[in-house]
């Protein structure tokens, strides 16, 4: 027993019941098919085509289900959105490879395929990290192994020269790295004036800058 729906040139789905369990009802959905066909072959079992043919291509979601399994990007959780995206990144990188066989004939092994696409995946954004200054050096160090050296260093930030503080006591003994920016002199937090980098004296006597 069957029952067809068909949406013109888009989509075909069956419902069919076997003579040998009639309290099992098969429900299927094809793209691939257009029509209400039966498969001549199996004469009074009158099996639909759809039928059929899922029955000679199964193997190949079987082998997806197995590769999915050995090698997934899913965890157990019950967002079912992040199932969802998970199931499409496995299955993604499944096609993947196919293809990269099919153009390179190149069989490598899923583990070392799925390692390199996933470097090349993130060479971007490495390389957009590369140009934080702020990057320790251990990691920059890593990430030009990563890209090969294409990684864009922003040049490192001079370092300013330390001084000791020229208003503060000797034996105070008080270095800094801030200097006047009239004078010129290398002035500590207490001796820099609370608007623009000028040392106290400059800030009061401005007359000196042109001393």
């Amino acid at each position: 027993m069957f029952a067809f729906g068909k949406t013109p040139n888009v989509c075909t789905i069956v419902s069919y019941i076997p003579d040998k369990t009639p309290n099992k009802n098969v429900l299927m959905a094809s793209t691939m098919h257009t029509d209400d066909e039966i498969d001549p072959d199996f004469g009074d079992a009158a099996k639909p085509s759809i039928i059929t043919f899922y029955n000679m291509t199964k193997g190949g979601v079987d082998v997806v289900d197995r590769l999915k399994s050995e090698y997934s990007v899913t965890r157990i959780s019950n967002r079912w959105p992040f199932t969802v995206f998970g199931g499409l990144l496995n299955v993604g990188a499944i096609n993947a490879q196919v293809i990269y066989k099919n153009n390179t004939n190149d069989l490598k092994k899923r583990r070392i395929f799925l390692s390199d696409l996933a470097k090349v995946l993130i060479k971007p954004h490495m390389i957009r990290r590369g140009s934080i200054v702020t990057l320790p050096t251990d990691l920059q160090g890593k990430i030009r192994c990563l890209t090969g050296g294409q990684a864009n260093y922003a040049p490192a930030r001079p370092q300013e020269e330390r001084g000791r503080c020229a208003y503060c006591p000797v034996r105070k003994n008080r270095f800094t790295t801030k200097t006047c920016d009239s004078c010129g002199r290398k002035v500590c937090g207490d001796h820099t004036a609370k608007t623009i980098l000028r040392c106290h004296l400059c800030d009061e006597n401005p007359a000196s800058e042109s001393e």
